[in-house]
């Protein structure tokens, strides 16, 4: 089955995006003739083809003026009592542990200590459970509305394969770039083979987690918050990428490479109408950067990713910024950076036109909910 017809299998189509209604004269809708919200059978021809930023709007309860302010508003509150208590609870227990030192342990940024990298993910972590907030009790309506245009996540592999691949793509490209600019101490990190191992786990389980998280709370809350009230998917990706700044070590070499993924990430989510992309590629970036990050402490090519993984990591953590080891070789993490950020450019611009080819849409064209599809059940509980 090709692609175009694969997509349309999964309840979504291609078009220009919050089209009218057709119809005049006795076969017109009445602007008033849609169902209210308790009726899950309103009329078909009622609902316009719809892009993803705009889903909120499939319901007149999920888009009422204050409805954005309100997911806006409990995601930031949920995120940030939760991170508190991820990180109050760390300082307790180290507290109990002869011999620690808290501060140090804790802010670091050393990507080849467990106790670092699990905290900065666990932190990072935060922002699922915060956009989970966001959107069923912030917005009022089904978590799925967030997930894609399907109102579910897609089990599209193709999707998912391109986001990994693309995001190895750019960690190879940034650790080269790293490496030929080189570093003044390449002689490793000196972490114990069980020190990198466990540095592993935490980063397979919780890299994830942040990942789907950020996806979840920037795409899903904050571009369907502005896709409320505007048309134009232009300032809600925009927003979207102004949060991912917040927290951050705005030095060039993790600020391009942070624009260049949020305003990826925020693209890519709107052509495709949904989030499996966007996370596929984070999720990869997030993991390798923490990988090579930890075992090539010290080199080149792990200062070069390390401007990468700081550009992908949670807004406001310890790992937000260039770990000790790159920010020792500012050349060979600024030439990652400028590298991570010009391949994911590039990759943007690839994804996006395979993306058009295969579901049949235009170059400024995203992939809908179908028009006149019934809008998911509203939320009562």
């Amino acid at each position: 089955m090709s692609g175009a017809s694969s997509g349309r299998a999964d309840g979504v189509t291609s078009g220009p995006a919050d089209g009218i209604a057709s119809g005049t004269g006795a076969d017109a809708v009445p602007a008033g003739a849609a169902a209210p919200d308790s009726s899950p059978d309103a009329a078909p021809s009622a609902t316009p083809a719809t892009a993803y930023h705009r889903l909120a709007t499939l319901r007149p309860a999920w888009s009422r003026p204050a409805k954005p302010l309100l997911s806006l508003g409990a995601a930031l509150l949920a995120y940030v009592v939760l991170s508190s208590v991820v990180l109050v609870t760390a300082v307790l227990l180290l507290a109990v542990v002869p011999g620690v030192n808290i501060a140090r342990g804790v802010t670091s940024g050393d990507p080849t200590s467990p106790l670092d990298v699990g905290l900065a993910l666990a932190m990072g972590a935060m922002w699922l459970p915060a956009g989970i907030v966001g959107v069923r009790v912030g917005g009022w309506r089904p978590l799925g509305t967030a997930w894609s245009v399907a109102a579910r996540l897609r089990p599209d592999r193709s999707l998912l394969l391109a986001g990994a691949g693309g995001g190895l793509a750019v960690v190879v490209l940034a650790a080269l770039a790293g490496m030929l600019a080189g570093a003044p101490d390449a002689a490793g990190s000196g972490a114990s083979i069980p020190q990198l191992l466990l540095v592993v786990l935490l980063v397979l389980v919780l890299a994830p987690v942040q990942a789907i998280g950020l996806e979840l709370s920037l795409r899903g809350t904050v571009m369907q918050a502005l896709g409320t009230w505007l048309r134009s998917p232009v300032l809600p990706v925009l927003a979207g990428t102004a949060v991912m700044l917040i927290g951050r070590d705005l030095i060039p070499a993790v600020l391009l490479p942070a624009l260049a993924l949020g305003l990826s990430a925020g693209v890519l989510a709107w052509k495709t109408g949904g989030l499996e992309l966007p996370i596929a590629l984070t999720t990869t970036l997030t993991v390798l950067a923490h990988l090579v990050g930890g075992f090539g402490a010290g080199s080149g090519a792990g200062s070069g990713v390390g401007a990468v993984g700081a550009a992908a990591a949670a807004p406001g953590t310890s790992a937000a910024a260039l770990s000790v080891p790159a920010a020792a070789a500012p050349e060979a993490a600024l030439a990652g950076g400028i590298t991570g950020a010009i391949a994911l450019a590039l990759l943007t611009g690839l994804l996006v036109v395979w993306i058009g080819r295969r579901e049949g849409v235009a170059l400024l064209e995203p992939v809908t909910r179908p028009a006149g599809q019934q809008a998911p059940d509203p939320v009562h509980i």
